[in-house]
């Protein structure tokens, strides 16, 4: 299940506002306070809808106060999110003001969440009951608290099962989490430890385990390794010669590896049937994806989290120039990728097409696409502040030159 249009009424600080969404990935620029955020939260509000109705977990939906659009200090008669699939499913959710007849004669007829049950009852829930495959769509969304690792300190209480539903556990709660991923890896750790034994034979390994293992060595080519050890309790990875706990790592490796331990451990969890669970469908919201990473990392985050889930359609927020200037790279490569070229750095380039990518500046009333129609780049509107940056200081360069040539 991925998206295609995102349409807000009367959301927060949107009136209206209507939002193409990329098959892999979308791009949110904006000031602080242009409304990034609020896409992100709509989408995972909208989303809320198909969790809400699946077995054993909860979705989440519009906050009691603060999400209906109010304009003069007068509130807005309801607000409605639509999301509409690439396969052509729609449905929208509503908040009225209240309940008055008055109220409900100022509300457009909607499409409500028929359809979209409909969808779940035949595509999951009654595979589910009649014991027949099928696919869990995934869903993920990480706010800026994902920095902040939930990290168990004892084993007390650890489920010793898990179902598949289970994967969409707290998926669109932006808040910091890891612990539900955590327990899941040593439980599976402990089963395959089982099969070992069982078998006679350390070469046995669970596929679901291996996929969250490939993930993190392919977005950290220097970690190998990772296993739970006990007492004390810990997630641990090797770096070169050192075995280092989780929590000993720096900021910007703790906020990217939790991120991808935990997505790839709910799609590992949602759909174990897969040869590769790295490969499921999932919709993935990530504010300010470049969130504590060096300049050197923001270059390539991108396309390490395409590549290693390459079913995943992104909905990213960022203020960074270098994540920028990296997605114009990928979709040049695009560009030239039947050219010769002996450049290894530019081999190693992920291409991306135009097509599969959407980029907007965001602003409190609108979105305007940042994807210029001719080259197919995005026109980055964030050069012109390091440009202003950069004049002041010829400016003062130019005052110090003339002073000594006097």
């Amino acid at each position: 299940m991925k998206l295609k249009r995102l349409t807000l009424e009367n959301f927060r600080s949107k009136p209206a506002l209507t939002l193409a969404l990329a098959e892999r990935l979308t791009l949110l620029m904006g000031e602080n306070g242009s409304g990034k955020t609020t896409l992100l939260d709509a989408v995972a509000i909208g989303l809320g809808e198909v969790l809400t109705y699946l077995p054993s977990v909860s979705g989440i939906t519009f906050k009691k106060q603060g999400d209906i659009h109010q304009q003069l200090n007068q509130l807005a008669p309801y607000t409605r999110i639509t999301l509409e699939t690439k396969q052509g499913l729609m449905w929208d959710r509503l908040k009225r003001r209240d309940n008055s007849k008055k109220t409900a004669s100022q509300i457009p007829q909607g499409l409500g969440v028929k359809a979209l049950k409909q969808h779940l009852d035949k595509e999951v829930i009654e595979r589910w009951v009649n014991g027949e495959p099928f696919t869990l769509p995934v869903f993920a969304y990480y706010g800026v608290s994902r920095a902040l690792l939930d990290l168990p300190q004892s084993r007390k209480g650890f489920p010793k099962s898990h179902e598949r539903f289970e994967a969409l556990t707290d998926a669109l709660t932006a808040n910091t989490r890891f612990k539900s991923a955590f327990v899941w890896f040593y439980n599976k750790e402990n089963e395959e430890h089982r099969l070992q034994k069982q078998q006679k034979s350390f070469d046995v390994t669970l596929p679901e385990l291996d996929a969250v293992r490939r993930a993190i060595v392919a977005l950290f080519p220097d970690l190998s390794e990772p296993h739970i050890e006990l007492n004390p309790l810990r997630f641990v990875v090797r770096q070169g010669d050192e075995w280092l706990d989780l929590a000993q790592l720096s900021d910007g490796y703790q906020t990217l590896l939790g991120l991808v331990i935990d997505l790839s451990a709910r799609t590992a969890l949602a759909n174990p049937h897969l040869n590769n669970p790295l490969e499921s469908e999932a919709v993935v919201m990530i504010d300010e994806v470049d969130l504590h990473l060096h300049p050197e990392w923001q270059r390539r985050v991108l396309g390490d989290l395409l590549y290693t889930f390459p079913n995943a359609q992104f909905i990213v927020t960022t203020h960074s120039p270098f994540i920028v200037e990296a997605l114009n790279n990928h979709l040049k490569k695009w560009q030239v990728k039947n050219l010769p070229m002996t450049d290894p750095e530019i081999e190693a380039l992920m291409p991306l097409s135009s097509s599969d990518v959407a980029a907007y500046a965001v602003f409190p009333g609108q979105a305007s696409s940042l994807i210029d129609s001719e080259s197919g780049l995005l026109d980055d509107q964030l050069l012109q502040h390091f440009n202003a940056i950069n004049l002041l200081y010829d400016k003062m360069r130019d005052i110090e030159w003339e002073q000594r040539q006097g």
